[in-house]
């Protein structure tokens, strides 16, 4: 896949945070500024499930609520996403033949290919003003960001456009490598095996999950989840590499 295509269809970051979340995220979020306890929101969203076991949404809300404490909740951040897709989670509505923000589109990857990074940002927010639904438009700005190098406003990005598409496998592959360089590798994990839940035969998030586990010191797994990539990626010179700097951290 070519450079282009990556950046338009998912490549990294981050920052604004419209209100583009549904009632029940913008409760959950109201709950958390009010100073109410993960544990109390976790319990409180249980029970929304419990009445509504087969609403996806419920689901996903719940996974994002556990993967605000990774850590502790990262079987069941995974878990949840997995009932919401087996329960139909879908991206949210946008205005997909909307010839002007596409158009905007094009311009924005033309400017980015010419290294005019500022313009290209530029652009795409302008494409957001006419389409704040639109989750292409935050992937966009979100890959310009993490080239600029600023991560965070990248996750803050790619975040939104995440919540807007939920069930895009290149968004999530963004997800973990923003993670990875952030040094947050658990949730790099859990975006990487989000996409085994997504689209199980899908190949390329094994070197994600063998970065991520590289990351946690669990070079075992990494090796793991190497011996899982088709035979021409596990050719490939830098998985090679990869694979024998964990085997030399494994042996010592």
């Amino acid at each position: 896949m070519n450079s282009t295509v990556k950046f338009m269809f998912a490549t990294a970051a981050a920052a604004i945070l419209l209100l583009l979340h549904s009632a029940l995220s913008a409760q959950v979020g109201q709950g958390a500024q009010q100073g109410i306890s993960l544990e109390t929101r976790i319990a409180q969203l249980q029970q929304e499930v419990r009445a509504d076991p087969r609403n996806p949404d419920l689901h996903f809300e719940l996974s994002k609520l556990y993967e605000e404490d990774v850590e502790k909740y990262y079987d069941e951040a995974l878990s949840e996403f997995g009932l919401a897709v087996d329960n139909g989670l879908k991206r949210k509505d946008w205005e997909r033949n909307n010839s002007k923000v596409m158009k905007l589109h094009n311009k924005g990857v033309s400017l980015f290919e010419k290294g005019k990074y500022d313009k290209a940002i530029e652009v795409f927010e302008s494409a957001l003003e006419r389409d704040t639904n639109n989750p292409l438009s935050y992937n966009n700005l979100g890959s310009l960001y993490l080239v600029k190098g600023d991560l965070e406003k990248a996750r803050e990005y790619m975040l939104q456009a995440v919540n807007l598409y939920p069930t895009n496998v290149d968004f999530h592959m963004t997800m973990g490598e923003i993670y990875i360089r952030k040094g947050d590798f658990k949730l790099a994990l859990l975006n990487y095996n989000k996409i085994g839940q997504i689209k199980p035969k899908y190949d390329q998030q094994y070197f994600g999950i063998a970065k991520a586990y590289r990351g946690l010191g669990q070079y075992s797994d990494a090796l793991g989840a190497l011996d899982k990539l088709p035979k021409s990626l596990r050719e490939h010179p830098k998985v090679e590499a990869f694979r024998q700097e964990c085997v030399g951290l494994l042996n010592n």
